[in-house]
């Protein structure tokens, strides 16, 4: 897809042999970002792909969602649980290339759907706070806190 440019925003210890093999490609590495810096490039982007397998939460599929943006995650930590899957974005298996690569060509090469699922994560967003998920777990909380009376008893 010659219309397709990656960047590639953080830190860590792949991040040489990443611009070793990206060499040529139109790829680029910015390293870590925050603030307006990272404002930017979420406002620049057309979708955003996370595919870590270790990552136990993943705000930055929140960050990107709340941009507008639909996402691509792995079916294996916690981020696939911050999105609605076929919605907000897509889940591809957990270490499959093939997967990763077929699912950035479905949104990068349709436009429309791109557009309709970067919508619905916004107001996928739009609902979802810190203070509404720490109500929702202390809800929970309520619930299980006589079942675990009666157990401990």
């Amino acid at each position: 897809m010659k219309d397709l440019h990656l960047i590639v925003v953080g830190d860590g210890p792949y991040l040489n042999e990443m611009k070793r093999q990206a060499q040529g490609l139109p790829c680029v590495f910015p390293g870590y970002l925050s603030g307006d810096d990272l404002t930017a490039v979420y406002a620049s982007s057309d979708l955003f792909v996370f595919p870590s397998t270790t990552d136990t939460f993943g705000n930055v599929v929140l960050e990107a969602q709340a941009s507008g943006i639909p996402v691509i995650v792995t079916d294996e930590g916690g981020p696939a649980e911050n999105m609605l899957p076929g919605e907000t974005g897509l889940v591809v298996k957990a270490n499959d290339g093939d997967s990763l690569v077929q699912a950035i060509r479905t949104l990068a090469g349709d436009r429309q759907l791109a557009k309709e699922m970067g919508h619905a994560a916004r107001r996928y967003m739009e609902n979802r706070s810190f203070n509404a998920t720490f109500a929702q777990t202390w809800r929970l909380y309520e619930e299980v806190q006589p079942i675990y009376a009666t157990w401990a008893a």
